[in-house]
C-alpha cells in the first residue's frame, strides 16, 4: 500500500483539505516530530492532535486552532503565530524563539511554567500567566532620523542653495510610510504621473485617477475598460448585446481573453453562462505568472478577478501566499523609492526604525537579507510606472483571492475536468450528487443503463474505488453519469 502522506505534506495542500479530511477522519492524530518549515497556513483545525516534539522554523500561522494540542517540547523558531487558539494545549518543555505573537490566546494552556520564550514580540496576548499585554510599538522614525549621513548632507545642502535664491524648500525629507496601504502608496505615485495610464482601469478597487481620454477599439480589454471607467465616473455601464455575445463566447471556448471576457459582464452586470470552459485558461495564466522567479513579479488582476467572479476555487487559493510575499516586499520597495532610499545607500538603517518595514520584510523573505536586497534591486531599476503598475496589480489580485478563499467548499467540484463533462446544450450541467459502485442500483439504475449499459439492479463490474459523478442540465434536464476511478 502506498504510504499515507505526512502532515506537513497535507497542510502545504492548504488548510481547506486537511480540515475535510480531518472532518472525515482520514488523517492520524498523532505526528510526534513533525518538522514544518516557512509554512504559511491559516484556519487550519490541529485541535487535539499529538505534536511532541514537533519544530516550526519560520512559520506563519494565523487564526490555527491548537485547543487541547500536545506541543510538549515543540520548538517554534522565527516566523509569526497571529490570532492562534492555545487554550487547553500542553506547552510543557516548548520553546518559542524570536517569534511574533499577536492576539494569540493562551488561557487554560498546561505548563507554561516550563515554557521556554527567548526574544518573542508579543502583542495583544492572553493567558500567560495573567500578564497584561506589551505597549505598541513606538511610532516609525521619520523625517531626517530616518534617513543616512549621504542623504541628509544631499538634502541639506539643497535647502541651502534654495534659501540662498529665496526660493521656498521642505521643511524635512519625505517622510518614510510602510504602514501605508498599497492604496495610498499607489494614489501618490499616480499624481506624480503626468497622466493615469489606462492600466489602472484594471484595478477599480483602488479607486485610481481616471484617464481623460479612451482610445478607439473594439477589444474586449478595452470594452472592459470603459465599462470600468464609466462605473468610475459614477454612471452605468450599458451592455451590448453583440459584445455579450462575444464575452460569453470566449468563456465558451476559453479564449486567451476569457479573463477580460468575464470582467466586461461582471461590469456590465450580465451572468456569465459557461464558467467551468474558461477554467482551465484562466488557472493557467495565474500559474504562469506565480511560477516567474521574480520577488515582485505582477500577477494580472483581471485573471484573479475572472477567477473570483466565475468561482472558480480548486487549485487558485494555494497561489495566496505567494500573492502576499510578493505584495509585501513591493510595498517595502516603494515606500523605500517614494523616501529617497535606494540599494546603493544604507536603507537597512531606515528598515530597522520602523516595526512596519521589518513586517513586511519577513513577510516577503523570512529573515533572508540578501533575498531581500537582490529583490530591491531588481524593482528599483524597473521605470517608475513599471514599478506603480506592479504594486497596483498585486494589490487588487491580493484582494481578490482572498475573496476566492472565503468562496465555500464545492463551488467548484475538483473531480470535473474538460468542459465536454460540464457543457449541454451550450449551457453547464449542474452536479447532482457523487455515488459509490454499491449505490447505483438503489439511485441511478435507469441512468446507468443508459450511460454506462450497466443492467438494471446490478452494482458495476470491477468498480471499487469508482467515484460515479451524477449531472443533470437544468434547461433540457439531460442527465449524465462519469465514471471518475482513482488512476485518473
Amino acid at each position: 500500500m502506498p504510504k499515507a502522506p505526512s502532515i506537513e505534506k497535507l497542510l502545504q495542500n492548504g488548510s481547506a483539505e486537511w480540515n475535510r479530511l480531518r472532518k472525515g477522519g482520514q488523517v492520524p492524530t498523532e505526528h510526534t516530530g513533525a518538522t514544518f518549515t516557512q509554512l504559511f497556513s491559516a484556519n487550519a483545525d490541529l485541535s487535539g492532535l499529538g505534536l511532541v516534539g514537533s519544530e516550526w522554523e519560520r512559520c506563519d500561522l494565523s487564526k490555527i486552532n491548537f485547543r487541547d494540542t500536545d506541543l510538549s517540547n515543540a520548538y517554534f523558531h522565527g516566523g509569526r503565530l497571529q490570532d492562534c487558539d492555545f487554550r487547553g494545549a500542553n506547552l510543557e518543555g516548548a520553546t518559542f524563539e524570536k517569534l511574533k505573537l499577536l492576539r494569540c490566546d493562551f488561557t487554560g494552556a498546561k505548563g507554561l511554567e516550563e515554557l521556554e520564550m527567548d526574544d518573542v514580540d508579543m502583542d495583544r496576548v492572553v493567558g500567560l500567566d495573567g500578564e497584561e499585554a506589551p505597549p505598541p510599538p513606538p511610532p516609525p522614525a521619520q523625517g531626517i532620523t530616518a534617513f543616512t549621513r549621504e542623504q541628509r548632507e544631499k538634502a541639506l545642502g539643497v535647502q541651502a542653495s534654495a534659501l540662498l535664491q529665496g526660493e521656498p524648500s521642505q521643511e524635512e525629507l519625505p517622510p518614510f510610510k510602510p504602514q501605508d496601504p498599497p492604496g495610498s502608496l499607489f494614489f501618490r505615485g499616480l499624481k506624480r504621473l503626468a497622466m493615469p495610464p489606462l492600466w489602472v482601469l484594471d484595478v477599480p478597487g483602488l479607486r485610481p485617477l481616471v484617464p481623460q481620454r479612451m482610445p478607439p477599439g473594439s477589444s474586449l480589454e478595452t470594452l472592459y475598460r470603459e465599462a470600468v471607467k464609466t462605473r468610475l465616473e459614477n454612471k452605468k455601464p450599458l451592455a451590448d448585446s453583440s459584445v455579450v455575445e462575444k464575452a460569453q463566447k470566449a468563456l465558451h471556448l476559453g479564449a486567451k481573453d476569457a479573463a477580460v471576457a468575464a470582467m466586461y459582464l461582471r461590469e456590465v452586470g450580465v451572468v456569465p453562462v459557461f464558467r467551468f470552459s474558461a477554467a482551465q485558461v484562466l488557472k493557467k495564466a495565474l500559474r504562469e505568472e506565480v511560477e516567474v522567479d521574480d520577488l515582485t513579479g505582477s500577477i494580472d488582476p483581471r485573471t484573479t478577478g475572472a477567477l473570483l467572479e466565475l468561482r472558480l476555487t480548486h487549485e487558485v487559493v494555494e497561489h495566496l501566499p505567494v500573492a502576499r510575499q510578493r505584495l509585501a516586499a513591493t510595498q517595502l520597495y516603494t515606500a523605500l523609492l517614494e523616501a529617497g532610499f535606494n540599494p546603493d545607500n544604507n536603507w537597512d538603517e531606515a528598515l530597522e526604525s520602523s516595526e512596519f518595514s521589518m513586517q513586511l520584510a519577513r513577510e516577503a523573505t523570512g529573515e533572508d537579507r540578501d533575498a531581500l536586497f537582490e529583490g530591491f534591486q531588481v524593482f528599483s531599476a524597473l521605470p517608475e510606472e513599471a514599478r506603480l503598475r506592479r504594486l497596483a496589480y498585486l494589490a487588487e489580485s491580493v484582494t481578490n483571492l482572498e475573496l476566492v478563499s472565503r468562496l465555500p467548499e464545492g463551488m467548484e467540484p475538483s473531480w470535473l475536468n474538460g468542459p465536454e463533462t460540464r457543457e449541454c446544450d451550450n449551457r453547464e450541467m449542474t452536479y447532482v450528487q457523487s455515488l459509490k459502485a454499491e449505490e447505483i442500483p438503489a439511485k441511478v439504475a435507469a441512468l446507468a443503463k443508459a450511460e454506462l449499459g450497466v443492467p438494471e439492479g446490478e452494482v458495476p463490474e470491477e468498480s471499487d474505488g469508482d467515484l460515479f459523478i451524477h449531472l443533470r442540465c437544468d434547461v433540457c434536464g439531460k442527465e449524465k453519469l462519469i465514471v471518475q476511478s482513482p488512476e485518473e
